[in-house]
């Protein structure tokens, strides 16, 4: 132990030495505070998020640091060993139905412009009711038709959801169409 500590002692002791360990210290410092505060790189590595982000595009991420609403695009714990990228279509409270191919939230018809024509969102299992709890996010890949979301694992906690991706403030966001969801026993869906 005495060892190491002269050792530390003659170290500190020569100028040229002292300013190389506090330039390098300070430099892993400032990629700690940007990587925490500012942002990152990310690489999309799967398909769920194509034609959107297809695999090997590289993302910005950003902290969320404002409230998360509808359509944003997070990085988020699944459980896996690595984090996955999905799109927020529920949001905390609301209640989602798939049903015909078709996203209702809160019994009214999701219209989402980012996916292309004749995009069909199915259940994976028996169950496509999904009542979000107040810290709950429903989210799903834009590859609808091979995506594991919260089709298969459920609903997603706030600690879940890790980072945003920077978006541009014109990006499209989903709308509510104008219909709603048909009574139980019934097959058409009536307009508003």
């Amino acid at each position: 132990m005495g060892r190491i500590y002269r050792t530390g002692q003659l170290f500190a002791e020569k100028r040229p030495h002292r300013a190389l360990l506090a330039v390098t210290l300070a430099a892993l410092a400032g990629v700690a505070a940007s990587r925490a505060f500012i942002g990152s790189v990310a690489v999309v590595d799967g398909s769920s998020m194509t034609p959107n982000f297809p695999s090997g595009t590289r993302v910005y991420t950003v902290p969320i640091s404002a409230p998360l609403e509808r359509c944003d695009v997070v990085v988020l714990d699944d459980g896996n060993k690595e984090y996955a990228i999905k799109r927020i279509v529920g949001m905390p409270g609301e209640t989602v139905h798939l049903w015909r191919g078709k996203v209702f939230i809160n019994r009214k018809m999701l219209r989402e412009p980012y996916l292309p024509k004749h995009t069909f969102t199915c259940p994976t299992e028996r169950q496509a009711v999904f009542i979000l709890g107040p810290t709950q996010y429903f989210v799903l890949g834009d590859n609808r038709e091979c995506s594991a979301d919260s089709r298969t694992y459920g609903p997603i906690e706030r600690e879940q959801l890790k980072r945003r991706i920077a978006m541009p403030d014109v990006g499209l966001r989903a709308e509510f169409r104008p219909y709603t969801l048909p009574a139980p026993g019934k097959t058409v869906i009536r307009a508003l």
